[in-house]
């Protein structure tokens, strides 16, 4: 197992579900992780549990996604039991890829 090096001050975020606009929201209040916000003076650390719930799965998962292709030494993504396929495949965030992508949840 890889320790991440998390440094400090770090952002803490958990528990998302699907929820972009109150992530976006969090942003607004707190600053962004970009050029324009504190990418440089903070690392960010994502708790898991990014989809299933909330009405905008795959944006969520996109951008933090994104956000970690971006800036791979300061954002840090774990996993949580809703990042799991077959939790996916009862709660929503499978059924969403299906619909909105067309994509197989079953397939490897």
């Amino acid at each position: 197992m890889v320790i991440p090096d998390i440094k400090p001050p770090c952002k803490i975020f958990g528990n998302l579900f699907g929820n972009y606009p109150d992530l976006m929201r969090f942003f607004d209040i707190w600053k962004a992780p970009s050029e324009n916000g504190d990418i440089a003076g903070f690392d960010y650390l994502f708790l898991g549990n990014y989809v299933d719930r909330g009405a905008y799965n795959l944006e969520t998962i996109c951008l933090l996604m994104a956000l970690k292709l971006k800036y791979p030494k300061q954002i840090f993504l774990l996993r949580g039991n809703h990042e799991d396929r077959n939790v996916n495949r009862y709660l929503g965030f499978g059924e969403e890829c299906v619909r909105r992508l067309g994509d197989d949840i079953n397939s490897p």
